[in-house]
């Protein structure tokens, strides 16, 4: 029992040994790129009027594999369609900065339109009786800014720490890795095609693994027993945070530059 205490204070030693070394530094981004610190920015008032904005693919362009001992492992270290992240982001907005368009299925919203358009004409023309005019659904809405959103990087190993102590046939290990994804986000003016903003936002995701072994040695026997434990940031869930940062980054530089009105 007491080697069990003592592997348990050297683990929780070797957590905090490289928690302090994982936050030496911040990991240093690219010229253009925002570190994202936390998910909620603060944004000024809405402008007066809310823009209309569509997206249609937002995808991940960095090409990077999940690390696999499999040589012929296809998954991808990012997930490929990052439009539901970005489209949650604008819904997640105070109402008044954006009213978004469906693009992305606009060939299925088209179709269902022309669907709609029949019905709506057969159920007049079923009664000859009365004249009743073709009947049509409203105009779909032109958006004044499209929204283009991709993953341009996901580098490995930005940051990493390893260490291990040992005492008396008890011992511990670790490892804290830092890799770093990083969004862009443009909008660019419909009437014109004029990129009129544009930013990139860098967040983190982490992981940590521990382990501890124990060696008693008897008479005429060893024993020796092993544990350990890893935990990994979701790649989601650090996608999600990077589109709502950079989202919010862009609106604040285009109301701030005044194109955001």
């Amino acid at each position: 029992m007491a080697r069990v205490h003592k592997l348990a204070r050297c683990v929780a030693a070797l957590g905090c040994m490289l928690a302090q070394a994982a936050c030496v530094m911040d990991p240093l981004p690219s010229a253009s790129a925002v570190v994202l610190q936390e998910e909620d920015i603060p944004l000024p008032p809405p402008p007066p009027r809310a823009l209309t904005a569509s997206t249609y693919n937002c995808i991940d362009t960095s090409g990077q594999r999940r690390p696999s001992l499999v040589v012929q492992e296809l998954s991808t270290a990012v997930p490929q369609d990052c439009t539901p992240y970005l489209i949650e982001a604008v819904r997640s907005l105070t109402p008044g900065y954006l009213t978004l368009v469906e693009r992305q299925h606009v060939d299925e919203l088209l179709r269902e339109r022309q669907i709609a358009t029949l019905a709506l004409n057969n159920s007049a023309a079923a009664d000859p009786s009365h004249a009743v005019p073709a009947r049509k659904l409203n105009t779909l809405k032109v958006a004044e800014v499209l929204l283009v959103g991709q993953v341009v990087a996901y580098d490995r190993s930005t940051r990493e720490a390893t260490g291990g102590v040992a005492f008396g046939g008890t011992g511990a290990l670790g490892a804290f890795v830092t890799d770093l994804i990083t969004f862009s986000l443009r909008a660019v003016a419909v009437q014109s095609g004029e990129v009129l903003g544009q930013t990139s936002v860098t967040k983190s995701v982490t992981s940590l693994k521990l382990g501890g072994t124990i060696i008693k040695i008897f008479s005429q026997s060893i024993i020796n027993a092993e544990l350990g434990g890893s935990g990994n940031e979701p790649v989601g869930l650090a996608l999600r945070a990077a589109v709502h940062g950079a989202l919010t980054q862009l609106i604040n530089r285009g109301i701030h530059d005044g194109w955001w009105s």
